[in-house]
């Protein structure tokens, strides 16, 4: 018998609460005693995309999973729940369903609330100027729900001024929803405790302002959100740790006292790439400049180097953790060099290869794209940070390319202090190759006369 069927049942409700929904239901093919167990997790979802997908039979499938949800109320026999997340499109179809749910969440003292009514149709890729319809009100029984710690609304009418009675409130996530200025101010002032936004696909989120005194904001993402023209982001926070920002090139202004711990950016939606946008970007960088852990995007390694600073940052940076989101094209390498160059004290590096738009003409980039074996081969230069200061690297959605095979190469032959390298293939299969073909081209590192002699390569 496993230790875990030993335990008192108390804390097996523990354990099963806090596995995802799905994970706890499995769990009921572990053993007689298990078979009820999930049925008291105090961590609930009801997700529709789990039951029907988009097709003929959708509406057969949307009223197994009504059917379903509904008899899991009528048979829930604990007095509370710590989450509760509802998922379900065209919900105005089935009013009378979605208040059984809220009040079922709401009765049992939810801490944590999350409401979905987006469409699993709408392009997260495409921000459009024309924003989705919002299906729902949200109901004024959850204003009155005091205790709720975090809250999470897609698709949903709100009522900003009514969020001061959340006096507990941490954690906001919203999405497909109209976002002016006026409700970022609103929001900061009645929640005094906030601790993280998360703005999804919202629209009319042309400036977003984040300050105010006495914030305890550590956690910011604007994602992909909808706007005219430039967007404007102003920051001034002192807690703030984490900052994601996807989207087009955006203005920043950022003052965090305390200084941020990690940035991701990630300007994968622009359509142009210009002198102006290496300024921008840039500038950007200068502000964020405390950050320890760096993300950025092959818009970025284009577009960077025609900023005032060609060559890399003045004065460098202190990333200690950099994440190149890259798909390894001759256009991104000067961008590749300028970060080496800009983070003398870099120790953990991770190349995740993937697609992006590059830039090819000159109007749009107008920059000579570099040969990758004469960069990294023929007249490598050995940067900082690959003698003295990196010790992991990592490269993921490996395909054997020669750009690709040549850096890591570039890695292996002069990174003196590094102690390991990670290559994960891709399982992609296309015209040039296939997982097999990508491993194997991988394996020639092992050939290769290593700086380090700690250095331990594994291929995945």
């Amino acid at each position: 018998m496993d230790r875990l069927s030993t335990l008192p049942e108390p804390l097996l409700l523990i354990i099963i609460s806090l596995l995802p929904f799905k994970e706890a239901i499995r769990t009921c093919v572990l053993s007689t005693r298990w078979r009820h167990l999930w049925r008291s997790t105090a961590n609930i979802e009801f997700n529709e995309h789990f039951f029907a997908n988009v097709d003929a039979r959708r509406e057969i499938q949307r009223q197994v999973f009504i059917d379903f949800a509904q008899q899991w109320i009528a048979n829930y026999q604990e007095d509370n729940i710590d989450k509760f997340s509802l998922t379900f499109s065209h919900p105005r179809n089935s009013q009378i369903f979605v208040e059984n749910c809220l009040k079922f969440s709401l009765a049992r003292h939810v801490k944590h609330l999350g409401l979905d009514f987006s469409e699993p149709t709408w392009d997260l890729s495409d921000p459009g100027d024309n924003p989705h319809p919002v299906s729902f009100d949200l109901p004024s029984q959850v204003y009155s729900h005091h205790i709720l710690e975090s809250l999470t609304i897609s698709s949903y009418n709100f009522v900003v001024s009514e969020f001061r009675n959340f006096r507990f409130l941490k954690h906001v996530s919203l999405a497909w929803v109209e976002f002016r200025a006026s409700t970022v101010k609103a929001l900061l002032v009645n929640c005094g405790l906030l601790e993280s936004l998360n703005l999804k696909q919202c629209w009319n989120t042309n400036n977003v302002d984040v300050c105010g005194q006495d914030l305890k904001l550590t956690s910011l993402v604007v994602d992909r959100c909808m706007c005219s023209g430039y967007q404007r982001i102003s920051i001034e926070a002192s807690n703030l740790k984490y900052l994601r920002f996807a989207g087009f090139v955006a203005v920043f202004d950022v003052n965090t006292t305390g200084g941020l711990e990690e940035v991701d950016l990630d300007f994968g939606l622009a359509s142009m790439c210009d002198e102006d946008s290496g300024y921008l970007l840039y500038d950007l960088l200068c502000e964020v400049y405390p950050s320890r852990a760096l993300t950025v995007c092959s818009y970025t390694l284009q577009a960077i180097t025609m900023g005032p600073e060609p060559i890399g940052m003045e004065p460098r940076l202190s990333v200690t953790n950099l994440t190149l989101k890259t798909a390894m094209h001759y256009n991104e390498q000067k961008g590749i060099k300028f970060f080496l160059t800009s983070c003398p004290l870099l120790e953990t590096l991770t190349i995740d290869i993937r697609r992006g738009t590059i830039f090819l003409h000159e109007d749009e980039a107008p920059f000579h794209a570099l040969n990758p074996f004469d960069v990294w081969i023929e007249n490598p230069i050995v940067y900082s940070c690959i003698i003295r200061t990196l010790r992991e690297v990592e490269i993921k959605g490996f395909k054997g390319t020669q750009n690709e095979f040549y850096l890591l190469a570039y890695l292996v032959l002069h990174g003196r202090v590094m102690q390991k390298l990670t290559v994960v293939t891709s399982r992609e299969i296309n015209n040039h190759g296939n997982p097999a073909v990508y491993r194997s081209v991988a394996e020639k590192l092992y050939a290769l006369r290593r700086a380090s002699q700690h250095l331990q390569i594994t291929i995945l």
